[in-house]
């Protein structure tokens, strides 16, 4: 009897070890399945209305992205803001000779305008109030084909531009109340960055018009511009080039002039241009009682367009 109970018991040993590893052999049989895809987060697709109140909804879903803390979501959400195939859409749009130029210019002012997206958006976001007022902004004023803008590229056809005025609801006593101007085009249901005041392909209109530089006038059958700090180098469309390292005196007239470099021809005319400019007056302030504005001036003689190969 006791024997049988022995065997009976050992049978019973074997076949439960035989059925666990039968069922542990089915387990490592099994595959296991694939790893889900990370979700599309919604923002990412979703498309948007040309007009103020898309852009500011657009720009309230990155916020919220920003928020989680997420950095390859960030990234995915701050990479909506660039144009779809930028180095095609600036091909498309511009002489071959700027392409290159362009596609830099335009890397460039992107990276520098997402990141400054993320710095606002990730300092004032902790506050739960802030938010991005986003107002209509005036266009800028189109280049013009005389003097220094005439130098500028520009797209070969009409590209929509919509300018906005970003501001935050939310004043921070360390970091201020950030507020600034962006530019954009509207593609394929979203806003896309392509630069501040100025779009990336006329940036250095920053200074062409601010106060550091003059308008230009004809002299003698050419056009005639003057700008601070400027390199420009001869090439066509250019006759002449006169550096004067000048003093502005505090009612904005010029004080002193000495001739740098330039052809001995043009300078006569480079003195006369610039005895004859008014730049702003210095403001009536005690800190500035002797401050003095020295200003390397550069002077250019652009040819007639009669004449100028890029105008036959």
């Amino acid at each position: 009897m006791i024997q049988r109970s022995i065997l009976g018991n050992l049978t019973t040993l074997l076949a439960m070890a035989g059925f666990l590893g039968f069922a542990g052999g089915c387990k490592k049989q099994v595959a296991a399945p694939p790893p889900a895809a990370a979700p599309i987060p919604p923002q990412a697709s979703r498309a948007y209305p040309d007009s103020r109140s898309g852009i500011e909804e657009q720009f309230a879903d990155i916020l919220q992205v920003v928020r989680t803390n997420d950095e390859a979501s960030i990234h995915q959400a701050l990479d909506t803001l660039s144009i779809p195939d930028a180095n095609g859409w600036i091909a498309k749009h511009f002489a071959a000779e700027h392409v290159e130029q362009e596609q830099q210019a335009y890397q460039q002012a992107l990276k520098k305008f997402q990141s400054h997206v993320w710095w606002v958006t990730g300092n004032f976001g902790k506050n739960p109030e802030f938010i991005l007022k986003v107002e209509e902004s005036q266009i800028a004023q189109p280049l013009s084909d005389v003097g220094f803008e005439a130098l500028v590229p520009r797209p070969q056809d009409a590209v929509k531009v919509e300018n906005y005025r970003f501001t935050s609801t939310v004043n921070d006593p360390k970091l201020g109340n950030p507020s600034w101007v962006s530019s954009f085009v509207y593609l394929d249901g979203r806003f896309r960055m392509i630069g501040g005041t100025y779009p990336f392909w006329a940036e250095g209109l920053n200074a062409i018009r601010g106060p550091m530089s003059l308008p230009p006038e004809v002299i003698h059958g050419r056009t005639v511009q003057a700008g601070a700090f400027r390199h420009d180098t001869k090439e066509p469309g250019i006759d002449a080039i006169v550096h004067i390292e000048m003093e502005v005196g505090r009612d904005g007239l010029v004080k002193n002039m000495k001739v740098l470099s330039g052809d001995s021809e043009f300078i006569p005319d480079a003195e006369s241009y610039l005895n004859e400019a008014e730049f702003p007056k210095m403001p009536d302030d005690p800190r500035l009682a002797n401050a003095r504005r020295i200003w390397d001036m550069e002077v250019v003689f652009f040819t007639p367009r009669s004449s100028s190969p890029l105008n036959p």
